[in-house]
């Protein structure tokens, strides 16, 4: 009788496992496809609970959680620090963490869920120690590119500081991957790559792979090779750190 009931136990403990919400968390620098990996998540399963579907400069919207932004929002500022002045150091405090605690106790209603906001590569501590076992899908593109698209949204962003908030954003992608095997893609690639390489990962998030590419159009791809001569401006480190960033792509 004592062994059924153990037996029986165990059962309903694994199964309630087996139906344990799956957390996803894109990480990737402003201007690098976060979007359009959030978005195609969301194409082939995973729920965004509440995102932003419209802004001038991405017409599907950048698909991120306004609760999301808005706490990442006050942990930099908390820490003297905003989004285009990253923070040496990041502490959260109390009132930080238990908007993290709600934010993500309303994403764990759906069985498979994401977010992103390239924020979060600056306040990721905080985040991890709320949800433990979050996947991560990351994503990058050539320093040139991004920074030709931040100067396009702010013209008064010169390159050398818009190539600075590049290091400082894939720095952090590239330690947290050198920590931890996730898959990677770069937004340089073709399109078709770039899609074949999704839908792989989809599916090894249990997600649908075939609809994975439903989100993507060729016209929302901002600032591609050969615009200007600014890829010649790009420093060694810039050039370093891209090469290593390439070398764990997801290429299978």
């Amino acid at each position: 009788m004592i062994i059924a009931k153990a037996g029986e136990l165990l059962q309903r403990l694994i199964v309630r496992r087996a139906k344990q919400p799956t957390g996803i968390c894109v990480l990737g620098m402003h201007r690098s496809g976060t979007s359009f990996v959030t978005g195609s998540l969301q194409s082939a399963g995973a729920s965004l609970y509440r995102f932003h579907s419209h802004n001038p400069f991405n017409l599907k919207g950048n698909r991120e959680n306004p609760d999301v932004v808005a706490l990442n929002d006050d942990v930099l500022h908390a820490n003297g620090g905003s989004w285009d002045q990253p923070p040496s150091k990041v502490n959260w405090h109390p009132e930080h963490d238990q908007r993290a605690i709600e934010i993500l106790t309303a994403l764990s209603a759906y069985p498979v869920w994401a977010f992103k906001d390239p924020r979060t590569l600056l306040t990721l501590e905080g985040w991890q120690r709320h949800a433990p076992d979050i996947r991560y899908v990351g994503i990058f593109r050539h320093p040139a590119r991004v920074v030709r698209s931040l100067h396009s949204r702010d013209q008064t962003l010169s390159h050398e500081d818009g190539e600075q908030l590049w290091l400082a954003y894939n720095q952090r992608l590239l330690t947290l991957r050198q920590r931890q095997e996730f898959p990677l893609l770069c937004f340089d690639v073709t399109p078709d790559i770039l899609l074949q390489q999704l839908q792989r990962v989809c599916t090894g998030l249990g997600l649908d792979g075939d609809r994975a590419t439903d989100f993507f159009e060729h016209t929302l791809i901002n600032q591609s090779a050969g615009n200007d001569s600014s890829e010649q401006q790009v420093s060694e480190h810039s050039l370093a750190l891209y090469a290593q960033l390439q070398g764990y792509c997801s290429l299978s």
